[in-house]
Parts: structure tokens; sequence; C-alpha cells
């Protein structure tokens, strides 16, 4: 006999047909259902916290008629914090919102919500300095070139480890799962270190209160929305030397 075991310890492609063991010790089927528990929790945390930070932010900058700052301000939010921290956790299995999604329904949605997020980032950057002389000399407007940077070389990586054919007969799947998995941390680590440094701009001191905690919360964000991709980028660097 045997079932489908998708416990928050496994990614994705380690989901498969395995015998039921019904021998377990009582002790650590406790510690399994108490992690998958604890997964699920931060995970549903971090998903009110992304929608509450988004819904914020929007509120203020459509209140502003979304001009100049305010545009920029809510696109790179809407695209960079909403959509690609979505996108990161999609094929996370503590993901309690879609972890019921067959596996290449969930290659799908990282793909579009990656691809969204990024492009509406790069647009609101490329709105903000549009017309303007002097470009990228404060760590914000630096971080978040770097951050345009590193979407567009993630969203190539991924296009050609999805759609060609000479691509993956150069490269294993898993170093490739490795690379992708690596840069696509690298990326989100800077989108949301542009973030924060955003709060420090004057456009925030003037229009936002509690900046505070507008920092804490996207802090853990990025904690959070980074939990299981990190484990999957370790188990999969482990694999590669086993």
């Amino acid at each position: 006999m045997s079932q489908q075991s998708c416990s928050i310890l496994d990614d994705i492609d380690s989901c498969k047909e395995i015998p039921v063991v019904s021998s377990l010790h009582p002790a650590f089927q406790n510690y399994v259902a108490t992690f998958n528990l604890l997964g699920s929790t931060l995970n549903l945390i971090d998903h009110l916290l992304i929608v509450m930070v988004t819904i914020a932010m929007s509120l203020v900058c459509f209140k502003l008629k979304l001009e100049k700052t305010a545009f920029h301000a809510f696109v790179c939010t809407f695209g960079f914090v909403l959509l690609l921290a979505e996108g990161m956790m999609v094929r996370y299995n503590g993901n309690i919102l879609l972890r019921s999604l067959h596996p290449d329904t969930k290659t799908t949605l990282h793909y579009v919500l990656q691809l969204t997020g990024g492009l509406l980032g790069i647009l609101g950057t490329l709105q903000k300095v549009y017309g303007k002389k002097k470009h990228f000399k404060s760590l914000h407007g630096k971080l978040g070139l770097a951050a345009c940077l590193f979407c567009t070389v993630n969203f190539l990586a991924g296009t050609l480890a999805l759609y060609s054919t000479d691509y993956r007969s150069y490269i294993s799947p898993l170093v490739n799962k490795i690379i992708h998995n690596g840069l696509g941390l690298i990326t989100f680590l800077i989108v949301m270190l542009a973030q924060l440094t955003g709060y420090n701009t004057g456009f925030f001191r003037r229009n936002f209160v509690n900046i505070k905690l507008y920092k804490f919360v996207t802090f853990v964000i990025l904690v959070l929305s980074a939990i299981g991709p990190v484990r999957i980028f370790f188990k999969n660097y482990r694999k590669l030397y086993a």
C-alpha cells in the first residue's frame, strides 16, 4: 500500500509515491506533525503580511493619485514584494494556499508570477529615472538597479531551463535547480533590501507614518518567504555531492 507523501520537509520534486510506514516512533510522528504545523502557520502569517504591506502602500499611493514617486512605490511594491514573494513560495510544500496544485501548474504559476512581478518592478524603476540626468546615486537606487539586472538574468535562466532543449543537454537538472534557486534567492534578497532602503527616502518620510513598522514587517516577509527556497537550495546542493 502507498500514498502521496508531501510534507513541508520535501520540495515539490521530492513528492512521490512511497510506502506507508505505520511503525514510526510516536515521538518522530509528533515532531513531523509539529514541524508541518509550524511551517504552515508561518507561511500563512507571511501571506497575510505581504497582503497587508501591499494594501497599505496602495492606499497611500492611490491617495496621491499615483503621481511621480507614488507610481514608482506602488508598482515596485506590487511587483517586487507581492508577486515575487508569492512566486518564490509557489513550489514550497509549506504553502497552504497552493500545496494541492499539480506540479506542472505550480511551475507555470511560479513562472508567471515571477515574470510579471519582475517586469512591474523594472517598469517602476524605469519610470523613476526617466527624464533625470543623474541616476542610481543613492543606496536605494543602486539596489533597485541591481534588482532589475538580477531579475533579467534570472528570467532568462529560468526561460532557458524551461524551454531550451540545448540548454538542458549541457546542464543537468540538479545543477540547473541549484543555479536557479541561488539566483532567485539573491534576486529576492536584493529586491527586499531595495524596498527596505526605500523607506528611508523623503517620499516615505513625508507620506507615511510608522516607518519602523514597515521596515520590521518587510524584514519578516524577507525571512519567512526565503525559508522554503533556502531549504530546497541546500537540499539540492547536498544531493550534488552525495
